[in-house]
């Protein structure tokens, strides 16, 4: 999956890089990025100067942030911490959660404690920006078929992907379990199967999350805009801060 993830998902540009460099660019404290992963986020923005450290959960993804970074030269702080169990010495002038990680939490519970950490680790006044899936405004039905990608790596290596989903329209949570392989040569040489559940919100439930925690200034926005959260919004982001 990290190996997968890092061909399709590399590295950001374009106008998402333009997005969080501007946001990065708000704060004069130190950042902090959940769920990193392989350094989509983290490494464009370590590269150009900021100081920004990450968390993750993935062993693998990690290393791969760690490799590409050097050979790009530099050094990531990366922390093995789950979003619910952050628990670091230094309070940030800036938190960021990108790639709707907080669709990964799937109960109230979760969420509420995630975002208590979050606040307990920024500096008074700072921001939290982060990015979720809306519940689909048409119902999604369960897709029966499998789907699938193909990606050619270094080394003609070749990893694919093929997926199905269950979607409960009830609760709103999803269920995707994904076959990845890898072949080189023609033959197949690894296969390996990731079962992931999520969940999406609507926006004013995520308002409620944030207010119960104590956050304000909360603006929710069509993604990499400023403009308000359209019906056909994939991605919708959020901004807020912990009062001073």
């Amino acid at each position: 999956m990290a190996e997968y993830f890092d061909l399709v998902c590399s590295e950001v540009d374009g106008p998402e890089l333009e997005f969080w460099l501007k946001t990065a660019a708000e704060t004069d404290g130190p950042i902090l990025e959940l769920g990193c992963g392989t350094g989509r986020v983290l490494i464009p923005l370590l590269q150009r100067g900021f100081d920004i450290a990450g968390i993750d959960t993935s062993p693998y993804m990690v290393e791969r942030c760690h490799a590409k970074c050097r050979k790009k030269g530099l050094t990531a702080i990366v922390h093995s911490q789950s979003m619910q169990e952050l628990e670091l010495p230094n309070k940030y002038g800036l938190i960021i959660l990108a790639s709707c990680g907080l669709g990964l939490l799937i109960t109230d519970q979760d969420v509420q404690l995630t975002l208590a950490r979050v606040i307990k680790h920024l500096r008074p006044g700072s921001l939290f920006v982060f990015e979720i899936e809306p519940i689909p405004i048409l119902p999604r039905d369960n897709d029966k078929r499998w789907s699938g990608r193909w990606y050619r790596g270094p080394n003609d290596v070749i990893v694919a992907s093929r997926r199905i989903i269950n979607y409960d329209p009830d609760t709103h949570v999803w269920e995707n379990l994904t076959i990845f392989e890898k072949f080189a040569n023609g033959r197949l040489i690894e296969t390996e199967a990731n079962d992931r559940t999520g969940r999406y919100y609507s926006v004013n439930e995520v308002i409620g999350f944030l207010t119960r925690v104590g956050f304000v200034e909360i603006h929710a926005s069509h993604w990499l805009t400023e403009e308000p959260p359209r019906e056909d919004s994939k991605v919708i982001t959020f901004r807020c801060r912990r009062p001073n």
